[in-house]
């Protein structure tokens, strides 16, 4: 999945900021009022995060690298699915769960037996409340100023969620550091064997103290945080001619003309601006040409240790220019501005290549082209001028988390038996249940004995977000497309590589994910008016500049304030 703070949403947020404020018990501000440390060196606590520690009995991947930073691959369902967790982790108790609607709503729970049998291995009654997402906001900072909270909270769009988190995290939520850190999450396995960089990247502990579990994700990267370049692979071979790689930004060039076929409503490439969004992507996926002008992924420290955003470089800029020469040769679509969804075009056909992502994104554009006899490849990165280093920016590896409420040792170790329970490894019995539900009622198995979900099945067990509470780590297994878990293991192994982390991963910063949002909404919206020709290239610097006053100098100072905290 990807998130993405729009103007509606920032408004929404900042409104819903005012209760939270107002309420009586509400906690105040992190010392300074600015930044707080992901990390611990400043602390003198120690390392609040779980010694990592991968599963040793579970399921023989087809696909598979020692590294943790690579994905396990399946082709199919593991055979004979073991049970990982012996004993029911829950004791007959309530368990409060307020969690973000991704899907459509599941089947009510008086309704669902495959909830109920749920319920029933974890002993547990899961009282979950799927908010819709428009109003998730609104009743997350509600929650917060109540005495009232659910045992577990999910936390998605990072930080930009509501207002003083972290204060709120530390006045009101469990500090799992005691039950998590180093091999003390040994009692938790399926926990600790979620990748370090989940933990880390999503800023899981604050001044020492671990507060979240991450949902961990692949680490090449997805909308809309960036993506790479994919091809229609039958027009590709043809025209182009199989894998072959351009050779630089003007090779490119001139491949996209060739591609270009207007006449016959066929154009080259196509992405959406995304325009009013506070998107790491940029608008008509700018990124993807960001790396390939070799500018920084997100940040940089440069040589005299002071982080420098991407727009503020020349190969930012460089990348800029050429988008805004690429739109003006006509090889993007005329009503590209106004395109709300490029996947379905491009799977479609109307343009040959496209910007998208690893993971969900590429399963489905698989997919939705295959509806239409059309297959799609993803390009190795290269680099825009000869001789240059190609890059592949990496996701921060982690979707969402999510913060239990402060309650006794034995009830904090029962609800973290029960998230071991959820995170339950890919191709165990547990996952199964969780995952696809009540066999010959929720789904049948195929000849190579794939999980065939029914629709009903799916509301049963698929919309329940047991996957947004707490999952195993992230592998690519499709059955119903044979080969993908094979192209996604190749992918890695090309991308990884080339990868490039943003540098403030695990670094706080409040302005980041308060004021600087709708400063980088206002800096997007002029880089579409240059992209698109309706302002001059000559006015990018005093984008940069406005984008410095309104918000970036002071993201730039808690961001490094934070990382010279963690080294003190």
């Amino acid at each position: 999945m990807t998130n993405r703070l729009t103007r509606r949403d920032f408004i929404r947020a900042s409104a819903a900021s005012a209760l939270l404020l107002s309420a009586a018990c509400a906690p105040t501000a992190p010392s300074g009022g600015s930044s707080t440390s992901a990390t611990t060196a400043s602390t003198g606590k120690g390392n609040p995060y779980p010694t990592y520690a991968p599963l040793a009995n579970g399921p023989k991947p087809d696909y598979h690298t020692e590294d943790p930073r690579f994905d396990d691959g399946f082709d199919n369902y593991p055979a004979n699915p073991i049970k990982t967790v012996a004993e029911k982790p829950g004791s007959g108790s309530t368990v409060n769960v307020l969690n973000r609607a991704y899907f459509p709503p599941p089947t009510p729970f008086d309704q669902n037996p495959t909830w109920q049998e749920v319920n029933r291995q974890l002993n547990a009654n899961m009282n979950i409340n799927v908010v819709p997402s428009p109003d998730y906001q609104t009743k997350f900072v509600t929650t917060m100023a109540s005495d009232d909270l659910p045992d577990f909270m999910h936390i998605y769009n990072g930080y930009a969620l509501a207002p003083n988190l972290p204060a709120f995290f530390k006045a009101k939520c469990a500090d799992l550091t005691p039950y998590l850190a180093g091999d003390a999450a040994k009692e938790y396995p399926n926990l600790a064997a979620i990748p370090m960089y989940a933990w880390k990247n999503s800023v899981s502990a604050i001044d020492g103290s671990l507060y979240l579990i991450p949902i961990q994700r692949h680490l090449p990267i997805f909308p809309s945080f960036g993506g790479y370049f994919f091809a229609n692979t039958d027009i590709w071979n043809k025209e182009i001619g199989e894998g072959y790689i351009p050779r630089n930004a003007d090779d490119l060039k001139r491949i996209l003309l060739q591609l270009n076929r207007p006449q016959d409503g066929r154009w080259a490439i196509g992405n959406q601006a995304g325009a009013s969004t506070a998107s790491e992507g940029g608008p008509f996926a700018l990124s993807a040409y960001a790396a390939m002008f070799g500018a920084p992924h997100n940040w940089k420290i440069d040589s005299a240790g002071k982080l420098i955003r991407d727009r503020e470089t020349e190969e930012f800029k460089a990348a800029v220019g050429y988008l805004r020469d690429l739109m003006a040769s006509g090889v993007f679509p005329p009503d590209v501005a106004t395109i709300t969804q490029t996947r379905p075009q491009h799977a479609q056909g109307r343009f040959v290549m496209a910007v998208d992502g690893y993971g969900n994104s590429w399963i489905d554009l698989w997919r939705q082209g295959a509806q239409f006899g059309n297959r799609f490849h993803m390009l190795k990165p290269f680099a825009a001028a000869d001789g240059g280093k190609p890059q592949a920016f990496l996701s921060h590896g982690f979707i969402s988390m999510n913060v239990l409420k402060k309650a006794s040792a034995d009830r904090i170790k029962e609800l973290l038996r029960i998230m071991n329970f959820l995170a339950a490894p890919f191709g165990s019995q547990e996952d199964l249940l969780l995952s696809y539900g009540l066999k010959d009622q929720d789904y049948t198995l195929d000849a190579k004995g794939n999980p065939v979900p029914t629709p009903e099945g799916i509301s049963r067990a698929s919309y329940v977000p047991w996957r947004y509470i707490a999952q195993h780590p992230y592998v690519n297994y499709q059955a119903d497309l044979p080969g993908f878990a094979r192209a996604a293991y190749d992918a890695q192994q090309m991308l990884m590589p080339l990868g490039v982390s943003d540098p403030t991963d695990g670094y706080f910063s409040a302005t980041a994910w308060g004021k600087g949002q709708t400063a980088d909404v206002h800096f997007q919206d002029g880089l579409i008016d240059i992209i698109l020709g309706r302002r001059q290239l000559s006015e990018y610097d005093d984008l940069v500049k406005a984008w410095q006053n309104e918000a970036g100098e002071t993201v730039r100072k808690e961001f490094m304030d934070s990382m010279a905290a963690a080294r003190a």
